[in-house]
């Protein structure tokens, strides 16, 4: 994994430094960073709306899993007007498991308890619509974004589709190269249902991003050396 990691920073720093110019000469773009997901949000019904999804939002210690490598991979094409079209693949490993069960031992204040369920893999393939707000704030160095898509998501021996409203916001070091961060709520279309034992075992929940993005697919058609 580790020399997995140095080739692909190799490649894409040799990709993102050869490309210049805007999203129309550069439509093409890929990632790679990190991942976190955080399974808080579907704690249960012990717990309001907004309490259950927003309550520990950065509670990361607690209640997100990160794999310590490199765990998600995208490409998108930038397709006018702002818009642009992706595809990501994630791997994570679950580790720390939020349900709701206040009678459980260590249980919090809301009745939360945290619990490991056997370092279960996950998996995930998320399809993206992003609209860039880069061009109306006039900014060349910070570029906020919304995004909506649907993916798939293998939680252990589960698999279940998703719907994912998400926002980001990218920083811009070059015209190419940049650090993006993300996070998308992952509603599944199952309902978050249960296991023989009470548990979701398709579980809705956030994943956060953090990682560089690379523009390139320029072409310079005069021959100037201009893209």
């Amino acid at each position: 994994m580790k020399h997995l990691n140095k080739l692909l920073v190799a490649v894409m720093m040799v990709m993102g430094l050869s490309s210049h110019a805007q999203d129309s000469n550069n439509p093409w773009a890929i990632s790679f960073g990190v991942n976190a997901v955080d399974t808080r949000t579907s704690s249960g019904a012990g717990s309001g709306f907004f309490d259950q999804h927003f309550s520990q939002p950065f509670a990361a210690k607690d209640n997100w899993n990160i794999l310590p490598s490199l765990s998600y991979i995208g490409v998108s094409r930038y397709v006018g007007s702002g818009f642009s079209v992706g595809l990501q693949g994630s791997v994570n490993k679950i580790d720390k498991y939020v349900t709701f069960n206040p009678t459980a031992a260590g249980h919090d204040s809301r009745g939360n308890v945290v619990t490991n369920p056997g370092d279960l893999m996950y998996y995930g393939i998320d399809a993206t619509i992003k609209y860039s707000f880069q061009e109306l704030i006039k900014s060349k160095v910070i570029d906020p974004s919304l995004s909506v898509g649907g993916g798939y998501t293998f939680f252990g021996d589960s698999s279940y589709g998703t719907v994912n409203p998400g926002a980001g916001v990218t920083f811009w070091f070059t015209d190419a190269i940049g650090l993006e961060l993300a996070t998308r709520y992952k509603w599944s279309v199952s309902g978050d249902r249960e296991d023989a034992a009470g548990v979701p075992d398709a579980p809705s929940h956030f994943q956060h991003t953090a990682g560089l993005v690379f523009k390139f697919g320029g072409k310079d058609t005069d021959g100037d050396g201009i893209y």
